[in-house]
């Protein structure tokens, strides 16, 4: 298994985690992403991130962490893997989603349900009903075309085509 190690600052102030958490002049540290619960709401567990990324669990939490500074191409490649857009894993403010961003939220994970339902129904009846709920929702709003199945084991079987997820090496 490979480590992670935090990336390199170049002199710079040190993201929040890695402040002296002794020096009581340091703030508390402040939520800046909200990968684990994003993870968790996908229905991912930390081993099978691990798993897909070839690393260690602790490394992943490490990386999940709600204070850490990830880099721009760290949170793309969670992006990819968690399937959500790129803000919904970053923490805006303290306040309640704005009405069209919760909506959306709404609408993904019914879409989600969806697709999970239309690949795990065998009844022609059924798949039927499921197909047409899809396209309504796809009328609704059409970015939701590609959503994926919600996440559930590892030994789901994936019906479609395999997709390597890569962490930045620098990380």
């Amino acid at each position: 298994m490979s480590t992670v190690s935090p990336p390199q600052r170049n002199g710079k102030t040190p993201p929040v985690e890695l402040q002296d958490a002794n020096n009581p002049s340091s703030e508390l540290p402040k939520a800046i992403n909200c990968i684990s619960e994003v993870r968790q709401r996908q229905g991912m567990t930390l081993r099978t991130v691990a798993r897909r990324w070839d690393l260690d669990v602790t490394d992943v939490r490490r990386m999940e962490n709600p204070t850490n500074d990830l880099r721009i191409s760290e949170l793309h490649a969670w992006q990819r893997l968690l399937e959500v857009p790129l803000h919904e894993l970053l923490v805006d403010s303290e306040l309640p989603l704005s009405p069209p961003i919760y909506q959306r939220a709404q609408l993904l994970r019914l879409m989600k349900t969806v697709v999970t339902l239309r690949d795990k129904s065998s009844d022609q009846e059924v798949t039927h009903l499921i197909e047409r709920l899809l396209q309504q929702v796809i009328e609704i709003m059409p970015e939701l075309k590609d959503v994926g199945p919600w996440h559930e084991t590892e030994e789901r079987i994936d019906r479609r085509s395999p997709v390597v997820y890569e962490i930045p090496e620098s990380y």
